[in-house]
């Protein structure tokens, strides 16, 4: 009894031992988790302290920079740039007319030209939302000449509408001629549109404008061809007499507000063009209409089906915004500029309930590239 209790006692022992011995050859890293491990990321180097702007410093002129561009004084314009905080050039008074347009305003080339070669901003928009170039297009305009907006509601499918489309296109070109301003637009109407077969250019909102011409101004005459000059005078669109006899009355009378139209570079390479309007009026709404000339089309449907119509003055895209007075908004049209395609912008005011016109001006569209620099 004595031997068995010797043997387990040594036996236990020894298994003793080993435990202890098969412990101590535990690795310490078994016992770390794998994040641990990771490297810790080093912080990243603290960024150096900006070095603090260094502004000019010196006396100001006496003569405040916006009346110094507005009278050619570049000396006065070059103290003040020498001396002040970087941007000043563009510095806007309290109607928010920067020197540049106090510049174009006055006519001061050598002015313009030495403020846009310094930096100045030529897209700068005052609280009218108009740019210097605009300032300097109103400007022209400030005697309120004469104009004649002359608007042909048409279809392809009108069997009668081909003589008024030859005569809108004469007046287009008897306009430019002679440098007259007349501006012809054809909005194409789409109640004949009928199947499967529709007018390219027509447009329900062209319908609901010689809609509202009807109800607003001549009570129940809606029909194509119709012809409408400075939305006081209609007639039938191919009525040579009277459509020339409207023109020159309203060429006898001034226009009542200023329009100015300009195309503007847009990032998307679409049509972009600032539109101002300056005058005293109320109720009024600016419309701008994209126009396309020289298109000839073979039609294959309506009444005209299997002819090939010239036309010009067709009208791609209209729209308009109803201002309370004196203004200028930016209108973009996701067409593209074409070097290969005739189009233009035609701007105009109308008053809202009497329809009449009281301001247009149109400007050509160029392609991206070839649009005129400042002052020419």
């Amino acid at each position: 009894m004595e031997r068995f209790l010797s043997t387990l006692f040594a036996t236990v022992l020894l298994a003793g031992c080993g435990s202890e011995e098969r412990a101590s050859n535990t690795s310490p890293l078994d016992t770390i988790s794998v994040e641990e491990l990771a490297p810790k990321p080093k912080p990243p180097p603290s960024a150096p302290e900006p070095e603090p702007i260094q502004y000019p410093t010196g006396p100001v002129p006496d003569v405040d920079i916006h009346q110094a561009a507005a009278a050619g004084d570049i000396e006065t314009v070059r103290q003040h740039l020498a001396v002040q905080a970087p941007g000043y050039l563009d510095t806007p008074n309290e109607s928010g007319w920067t020197p540049l347009h106090f510049s174009y305003a006055k006519g001061q080339t050598e002015m313009s030209r030495y403020l846009l070669d310094n930096g100045a901003n030529y897209e700068a928009r005052n609280k009218l939302g108009q740019a210097p170039a605009d300032i300097l297009l109103l400007k022209k305009n400030h005697q309120n000449s004469p104009f004649a907006l002359v608007e042909l509601f048409t279809s392809e499918s009108c069997s009668s509408c081909p003589p008024a489309e030859r005569l809108t296109s004469e007046i287009r070109r008897m306009a430019l001629a002679k440098r007259l301003r007349i501006y012809c637009v054809s909005f194409h109407v789409d109640y004949f549109d009928r199947g499967s077969w529709t007018d390219g250019y027509s447009d329900a909102g062209y319908s609901a404008r010689q809609r509202a011409y009807e109800f607003k101004r001549f009570s129940g005459l809606y029909y194509t061809p119709q012809m409408i000059v400075n939305g006081e005078y209609q007639t039938l669109g191919h009525n040579r007499a009277n459509a020339y006899g409207a023109i020159n009355r309203v060429l006898k009378k001034p226009a009542k507000v200023n329009v100015a139209v300009r195309q503007v570079k847009d990032e998307d390479g679409v049509i972009a063009v600032n539109a101002c309007a300056l005058g005293k009026f109320e109720n009024a709404a600016l419309c701008v209409a994209l126009v396309e000339n020289g298109i000839r089309r073979k039609i294959t449907g309506g009444e005209n089906k299997g002819r090939t119509l010239s036309m010009d003055n067709i009208v791609l895209d209209f729209q308009y915004l109803e201002i309370p007075g004196a203004t200028g908004v930016e209108f973009r049209f996701t067409e593209k500029p074409d070097a290969k395609r005739n189009m233009s912008v035609v701007a105009f005011v109308q008053q809202i309930d009497s329809m009449s016109i009281l301001g247009a001006h149109a400007t050509p569209i160029r392609a991206l590239g070839q649009a005129s620099g400042p002052m020419q």
